[in-house]
């Protein structure tokens, strides 16, 4: 006999699955409307705090403190998993699956780092593993890259995917805030986390980054090969010299499709101030994709929060019920590729260096860029003359590991006092 009635059980309750405990009860009759004859029953949601308050009193009927209790009862289908964190949310994960529930998460920790072994198993036991909210929140980018954008390959994305990096370098530019107050003012508005480490430092962009070349290249990549960098180093200063030379600075998540070998990275970036990414602000995210066929493509909208994300949650739970007894698995056929050697990289480059005011320096300065293939395109020095100054260069398009080589010979010449900032110019 057909199932009508599919349950689903939550793990998790904190922003994104109180999100989705929201949607699914405002909006029950409109979404059993696109998932007709099928109807969904919440049957039962766990959180380790059974103190934790809940607006719909009817909901603690239905909580428990065990996870274990809901991904082993037997008359649950589909388990969410919003606990967040590598472990104790993979192994549970993995036993829903080995006893046949379909899993739907937003844990991108999780996927980036175990998702080639979960959906392996997902398939094995012919059942669906979904994580759209695991990248970008709202924007539905990962149905995009792997059901829409299917008629030609993939060949470029760029992404700013760090809702918390994004609110920071958007206060300091607009409102000439400096990085801590920036950072302490994302905090008290719930943009960054107690502990923003993995934001500021440019992990979570590269989890995100990496489930998305995954998914749009068909790739099964190694995530410790892909280089990453955060803003921390990024001041006032450098943002001022970007906008004089016509660009802002993101933080960007790049990869680009080289056949067997991947171009994926994160890093701060001076993009043009025309450009539609250099116009997304505050905690919004965007991702750009270029397929020969489409063109450029850009898609935007909140990074985070319990209702965007928990919208994502609710549209796989749709998807798993639209097509409940005809199991097709979304995601396989990954070719194993290189990442590419972030040496062999190009780019352009703006530096900032502190100077001994002096005769020569330019020159001593642009022969060892130049001995290592390095040239520049403009420098800028402003202020009085003094004892020590700064100056900006913006060099031509160049290798990355002659670009490093020659920073480690100006660092050493006796006229520098510090090299302030290297920051990677890229055209898209």
């Amino acid at each position: 006999m057909k199932k009508e009635i599919i349950s689903i059980g939550i793990l998790g309750l904190g922003t994104v699955g109180q999100g989705v405990l929201k949607i699914l009860q405002e909006n029950k009759e409109f979404i059993e409307q696109g998932i007709y004859p099928y109807k969904i029953s919440l049957k039962k949601i766990a959180d380790k705090n059974k103190e934790i308050i809940l607006e719909d009193k009817s909901y603690y009927e239905i909580l428990t403190d065990s996870a274990e209790e809901v991904v082993t009862d037997p008359e649950i289908d589909i388990v969410v998993e919003t606990i967040g964190g590598f472990e104790p949310a993979r192994s549970l994960i993995v036993r829903a699956l080995e006893k046949g529930k379909h899993v739907v998460t937003a844990n991108k920790e999780v996927v980036a780092k175990a998702g080639y072994e979960i959906l392996n198993l997902a398939r094995k036991n012919k059942v669906h593993f979904l994580f759209e909210a695991s990248v970008a929140s709202a924007i539905p980018i990962i149905g995009v890259l792997s059901r829409s954008l299917t008629s030609y390959p993939l060949k470029e994305m760029a992404g700013i995917l760090n809702g918390t990096t994004n609110y920071i370098l958007t206060k300091m530019s607009e409102e000439n805030r400096d990085y801590e107050d920036a950072l302490k003012e994302a905090q008290e508005k719930g943009f960054a986390e107690v502990d923003p480490d993995k934001d500021i430092n440019g992990f979570d962009s590269l989890n995100k980054i990496f489930i998305l070349s995954a998914v749009a290249f068909k790739a099964k990549i190694n995530p410790n090969n892909i280089y990453y960098e955060g803003i921390k180093n990024i001041s006032k200063t450098d943002i001022e010299y970007a906008r004089e030379l016509g660009y802002k600075i993101k933080l960007l998540a790049l990869a680009k499709n080289g056949g067997k070998e991947l171009d994926i990275r994160v890093h701060p970036a001076l993009i043009r101030e025309g450009h539609d990414l250099a116009s997304i602000g505050g905690a919004y995210n965007a991702i750009l994709v270029h397929g020969e066929g489409f063109g450029d493509l850009i898609f935007s909208g909140l990074g985070a929060g319990a209702l965007p994300a928990g919208s994502m949650i609710v549209s796989d739970i749709v998807e798993i019920v639209k097509d409940y007894d005809n199991y097709n698995s979304k995601f396989k056929d990954f070719e194993e590729k290189k990442v590419k050697d972030f040496k062999q990289t190009h780019s352009s480059y703006y530096l900032r260096i502190r100077v001994k005011d002096r005769p020569g320096v330019l020159a001593e300065i642009a022969g060892s860029f130049a001995k290592n293939k390095v040239s520049f395109a403009s420098v800028i020095q402003k202020g009085e003359p003094g004892e020590i100054v700064d100056i900006v260069f913006l060099t031509h398009k160049a290798k990355e590991g002659n670009a490093q080589e020659a920073l480690k010979e100006v660092a050493r010449l006796e006229c520098v006092e510090k090299i302030c900032n290297v920051i990677r110019v890229v055209e898209i």
